[in-house]
């Protein structure tokens, strides 16, 4: 096993949820508010379509539902406005916020729709571009202000060419996870996202670079945050089982998942609540009956 697994236990918030190696791993349903959005099935557009299936998403087993108005998926073909971002967030939050019990996270990268989410009672904010866009600091701030959970995923400022990806994705959220503290947020409000499905390079294909850092999570463990993982219905995915299209990545994505938590992550980020908790039993019983037969042969 990796020697960065033995690193001390991991623990910290997600909104009010304990989160970490002690605690079972954390299910956030995805729901999307614009057809901005990759995986189109994500998408509900009316409130009372967000409502019905935020609830049917904490029925199957969700910690945590996380929206998004705006994509920030690398190849993503056109932009939504600040304003149009804000509006959507709100009136989700609004219509979800009285009517389920588990956290509301939101997927932003601006300052003006995060601090209105939190406003309305969103406790968590999920940073894709890891507080290196212009907004990367009042972003910080307002965690750090509100007291939400700080969501981090490894973004590279200036893409470089090669290298190794795990060396990498560490000098990123090294970066990110130092401007936030800078910033005031507490430690145990951060969650490390290793960024499956942003990193480009000419050099190493989207196959090498996603699955090498899934198999060797656990060398992010030397962070001491907890790790949150989003590989639900993502292009590597869609290559890997003969060029389908996100409708028919399902399969696979339960797959990638089942590495990521056998691998140590604590938090899957999924478009599929139902199917993707039964992977993540599975795959987390049989890690913690291997870190027993470690114990023993140690």
């Amino acid at each position: 096993m990796d020697s960065d697994l033995n690193v001390g236990t991991l623990s910290g918030l997600m909104g009010n949820l304990r989160v970490g190696d002690n605690s079972p791993i954390r299910i956030m349903g995805v729901i999307n508010l614009t057809s901005n959005s990759f995986y189109s099935g994500s998408v509900r557009k009316k409130p009372e379509d967000v409502l019905e299936t935020a609830l049917k998403m904490e029925e199957e087993g969700a910690n945590v539902i996380d929206i998004g108005a705006r994509s920030t998926a690398p190849y993503r073909t056109y932009d939504i406005s600040t304003r149009i971002e804000q509006k959507l967030l709100v009136e989700a939050i609004k219509v979800l916020i009285r009517k389920i019990n588990i956290p509301i996270s939101v997927d932003t990268t601006r300052s003006g729709p995060a601090k209105a989410a939190l406003d309305e009672g969103a406790t968590i904010l999920n940073d894709a571009f890891g507080l290196t866009q212009k907004d990367g600091h009042s972003l910080a701030a307002l965690s750090a202000e509100y007291e939400s959970s700080l969501i981090i995923t490894a973004h590279e400022i200036r893409p470089k060419s090669g290298g190794n990806p795990i060396d990498r994705v560490k000098q990123a959220l090294e970066r990110s996870v130092e401007l936030a503290i800078s910033n005031g947020v507490q430690r145990r409000r951060i969650i490390i996202d290793p960024g499956i499905g942003f990193f480009s390079d000419k050099q190493i294909s989207n196959i090498e670079w996603n699955c090498t850092v899934l198999s060797r999570l656990s060398y992010f463990r030397s962070f001491r945050f907890p790790i949150c993982v989003g590989v639900s219905r993502k292009r590597f995915i869609g290559i890997l089982v003969g060029n389908k299209p996100a409708e028919q990545r399902m399969f696979g994505s339960l797959a990638a998942t089942a590495i990521a938590v056998y691998n140590g992550c604590h938090i899957i980020r999924t478009h599929d609540v139902a199917e993707t908790l039964q992977a993540v039993r599975v795959a987390a019983e049989i890690r913690k009956q291997e870190k027993g037969l470690s114990h023993i042969r140690s």
